[in-house]
Formats: structure tokens, sequence, C-alpha cells
């Protein structure tokens, strides 16, 4: 992947949420890069800081949110020409004004959101939600806007989309409603969607077909796709590189193959372990011990060495950086990868 061409670079990503019970410090410090064309998974525990990412990114954390610190480089040509920047060089996304995010969003990003069934305005029929985008980002109107919306509802493969234009939200299946927010999320072809927990309101039948399609569909708008999910039976299925997170950082990055083989980090590891294998026979299933801390008082130094069992005092006092393991590819934050290393050797290098 290394040799690919970057789309976008994560560096440094500080987000805060100024509650009635004190701050939050739901990122610190957030690193990683996208490649163009690439599936990237965010993969973690609930309270991760997965979805805080993406809201960080796409500038969408509402009032009680803001992001102190990082930079976000975009380095999407289409969505430079309709922002009217000239000369080389990334877009800086936290630098940009209200109104030019507004022309990055849905053009240049978008976002699949958790929950189809709350993520349609259920006063207006799913035809005219279509039709704002394609006007807005696409310049359509009239009956191009329209053959436009009918083609978009034919490439999520809901039929006869005629019928399905004039329908509104709560006359469709949640599996139609996710097929139309990600007919509204591919509307002006961006350069990146986000997936947060796509199939997560989907009947399990219904599941594998729409990751099928967003593949497809991917592929066929030459679309770069972050997936949020803590979900790793879809992460293997469909990613190409993983982040895991944990307690609003990255822990470790890697290719899936990598990090399911031979994943290097102590919550990486226990993260897979705790996946159930049905051609294994355990009495207890793994977990990880403890809880995910409050981040209104995170830990000190590591904020895993709660829970880790090769915890010193180091980790105690002093954040690790996220660097190279083995290769420039597999990135780990881990004081005690000398001990992590024999650990596996002696289980034969695999965890």
């Amino acid at each position: 992947m290394s040799d690919k061409e970057i789309l976008m670079e994560v560096k440094d990503l500080v987000t805060r949420f100024y509650t009635e019970d004190g701050v939050v410090k739901a990122l610190e410090g957030v690193t990683f890069s996208l490649y163009k064309g690439e599936t990237l998974a965010l993969v973690g525990e609930t309270g991760c800081g997965k979805s805080v990412t993406a809201l960080s990114i796409l500038r969408l954390l509402g009032m009680s949110g803001k992001t102190l610190k990082g930079e976000v480089l975009f380095y999407d040509e289409e969505s430079k020409k309709r922002l009217g920047m000239t000369g080389k060089g990334p877009i800086e996304i936290l630098k940009l004004e209200s109104k030019q995010m507004l022309k990055i969003r849905g053009f240049g990003m978008s976002m699949i959101t958790q929950d189809p069934m709350t993520s349609l305005n259920p006063v207006y029929t799913v035809g005219e939600q279509l039709l704002e985008v394609i006007e807005l980002h696409k310049g359509m109107s009239g009956d191009e806007a329209k053959k436009e919306a009918l083609r978009l509802i034919e490439d999520v493969e809901l039929t006869p989309p005629e019928e399905i234009f004039k329908k509104y939200p709560h006359q469709l299946s949640g599996g139609q409603r996710q097929r139309i927010v990600i007919s509204i999320s591919l509307a002006a072809e961006p350069a990146l969607i986000f997936a947060d927990e796509p199939t997560t309101a989907l009947d399990v039948t219904i599941q594998a077909r729409v990751l099928e399609l967003m593949q497809e569909l991917k592929e066929k708008f030459q679309t770069s796709l972050i997936l949020i999910t803590h979900n790793l039976g879809i992460v293997a299925e469909t990613s190409d590189r993983i982040c895991v997170m944990y307690a609003g950082r990255v822990v470790e990055v890697a290719d899936k193959f990598t990090l399911f083989k031979r994943p290097l980090h102590p919550y990486s590891q226990g993260l897979i372990a705790a996946v159930p294998v049905v051609t294994e026979k355990r009495d207890r299933l793994s977990y990880i011990g403890g809880t995910v801390p409050n981040l209104i008082h995170p830990p000190s130094g590591c904020r895993f060495h709660p829970r880790c069992p090769y915890a010193t005092d180091i980790c105690k006092e002093k954040m690790p950086e996220l660097k190279p393991v083995e290769t420039e590819d597999h990135l780990v934050e881990c004081w005690h990868m000398d001990e992590v290393l024999k650990d596996l050797e002696e289980k034969g290098g695999v965890c």
C-alpha cells in the first residue's frame, strides 16, 4: 500500500467535548493516513473515538465539541477546483471557512451514518432528498436531476426506481432505507466516504449484501472508504488496512492480514483473541479485563496501561509514540515491544 497515492493525512488530532460533568478528552493525538481507492477500517470498543474521528474530520461535532489541535490534509484535486484553489498542496480541512466546508461535504467527503431509521428526513420523499444533493453538488435540475436520482436508486438495486422515488422513508424497510442512505452519500461521487457502522440496524441476511454492494459501488466510483465498526468479521471481509483505536488514540496500524495473524499491541491481541472461532472448542471465551476508561478523567501515560499485562511505571508516566515495528507499514504504540515480540516467538510467531 505504501507505494499508492495518499488521499488524506490526519495528524495529531485532538478533540474535546465540553459537558456539564466535565471536559471529555475524546481524541488525544489521532494520526493515520488513507490511500486513494483503499478501505481503511477504524476498529475498537464502544467509546474509543471511531465516530468522533469521522465527525472531527467532517467538522460536524456540534456546539459542545471542538477540535483543539491537529491537521487534516485532503489531497483531492476535484475538491480543490470546487473551492477555487490553485497551486500544489493539499486542502487543509481544519482551516476552511464554514461555507467552504459545505462544498466539501457531499462532494469531497460524505458519510453513511449508523442508523438508517433516523438518517432520512421523514417529511420528504426519498426522491426529494436525493434531488437536493444532486442539485446542490452536481448543478443539475429538472428532468436531468430526476434521471440521475433514478439511476442512483437503480445502482443500489432498488426497483422499480420510479416507485421508490415517490416513497417516504417510513414506507421502506430498514435495508431499503440503508440503500437510499448509501445512494445519497454517492450522489456527488465523493473521493471519500465514512461508513459508520453501516449494517448495525440491519437483519443479518441483509448485512452481507449491503456490504457487498458498498464494495461494488466503491470500485465503480473509485471512492476511498473509511469503515467504522467493532465487528471484526466485517473488517476481515472488506478492509485493506486497519487502525485499532483505544480511548481516543490509534494504538496499531497494519494491513488486515498482518493484524489478524500477528497483532502486536496488547489491546489488538485481546480484541482478536476475544473473537469466537467455530472450529475451536473453548470452555470460556477470552476477554480483556477491566473497562474502557472515563475520558473525563483518562489514565495518565498510556491509556491502556490499567488493563495491560505488560504495564510498568513508564506506561503510567509517559504516552508512547506510534512507530514502525518489524516493517515500515506496521505501526504500534507501546513501550514494551521487545517483551511482546519475545512472547510471540515463544508461541510460534502467531497470536
